[in-house]
């Protein structure tokens, strides 16, 4: 790592949130104190959000284009919202058209996915930066066409099978730029408080069957055990698709969370669970914005971050499902079941 380097990484941390600390503890005191706002440059590079019409992704696209990427890349399910996100960007920004891509990307498909990859690159002739940052949180049980649980299916199965796809664009250039590509994937500090009791299995049982069964779905319990899955993910692209033939990081892959945020994540949530949560809003929420920056210095980090949790711009602890025997134990048990099913769909 240069000094440069070093520098860059320095300017982007800070204190973290008070030693000992509770949950709501935490959560007011990340609404008091927003991550710092990175002003890096992205000139010359190309950037990729998902789930980026709305929200942190919309404020973190704001930002990229702001900071001077050559091309923004906006990956929404619904084109007409997408261009409606470009000209909001455009109008922020002042960047010219041709800046701002819009792309059709439906994540509870995993043909959607297929063919998005293969539009990528026909579009596009790099990927510097891929911002994996669509999901979403579900009020009730649903399943999507796949017959996996919705969540299961956007947030953790076709975001696996959407970065496996893109690696290959990230290593080619990584190989022309003489450094690594990055690869941030949304998380949740949810995942920290998701307990072993949680997700016991029987001898010989699939986690991801529990997870997509009706009986096992939880309003308060399943997203935090869905971002769980996103740091096994993470684990497993780290292994399996990070390193060159030398050993060495082309593609550095961490997961940024945001804090809590006020966003329209929960829209579809029935009024006595909206109500309660407008109240958090005003209690402990960041803003949009404010959230997306942690997104955007996500994608700074480069080997510093490589297979880290980054929020409230320090590196934390992601939880005992993560860094205990039975965390890792359940990990290896996931990625075989999340990198099977990816490898089945890609033929």
């Amino acid at each position: 790592m240069t000094m440069a380097t070093y520098k860059q990484i320095e300017s982007l941390m800070g204190t973290g949130p008070p030693a000992g600390a509770k949950q709501m503890q935490v959560m007011r005191w990340a609404s008091k104190n927003p991550p710092k706002d990175p002003n890096a440059s992205f000139s010359g590079k190309n950037v990729l959000i998902t789930g980026s019409n709305t929200g942190i992704g919309l404020q973190a696209a704001i930002k990229f284009a702001a900071l001077d990427a050559a091309k923004v890349i906006l990956a929404v399910r619904s084109p007409a919202k997408g261009e409606e996100a470009k000209q909001k960007i455009i109008a922020a920004t002042k960047r010219e058209s041709a800046a701002v891509i819009v792309m059709q990307l439906d994540m509870s498909s995993f043909e959607s996915v297929k063919t998005f990859a293969v539009q990528i690159q026909a579009q596009v002739d790099r990927l510097d930066v891929a911002v994996l940052n669509a999901g979403i949180a579900p009020p009730k049980y649903a399943t999507e066409k796949t017959g996996w649980e919705s969540a299961l299916q956007v947030n953790v199965l076709s975001t696996a099978l959407l970065a496996i796809l893109l690696v290959p664009m990230l290593k080619d250039t990584a190989a022309k730029a003489g450094r690594p590509s990055q690869l941030t994937i949304t998380g949740s500090f949810a995942c920290q408080y998701v307990q072993p009791d949680e997700l016991k299995l029987s001898p010989g049982e699939k986690l991801l069957e529990k997870m997509t069964s009706p009986e096992h779905f939880n309003v308060e319990k399943s997203y935090g055990q869905i971002k769980l899955l996103t740091q096994y993910v993470m684990k497993g692209l780290v292994d399996d698709y990070s390193y060159d033939v030398n050993g060495q990081v082309d593609v550095a892959i961490d997961v940024a969370c945001p804090g809590y945020c006020s966003t329209d994540l929960g829209r579809d949530f029935p009024w006595y669970i909206a109500l309660p949560t407008k109240l958090m809003h005003l209690y402990c929420a960041r803003t949009a914005e404010e959230g997306s920056r942690s997104l955007v210095s996500g994608t700074l980090l480069g080997n510093a971050g490589h297979g880290k949790f980054w929020t409230n711009d320090v590196f934390t602890d992601p939880g005992i499902m993560v860094t205990s025997d039975e965390g890792k134990k359940l990990q290896r048990q996931a990625w075989k079941e999340i990198s099977d099913i990816c490898k089945q769909k890609m033929g």
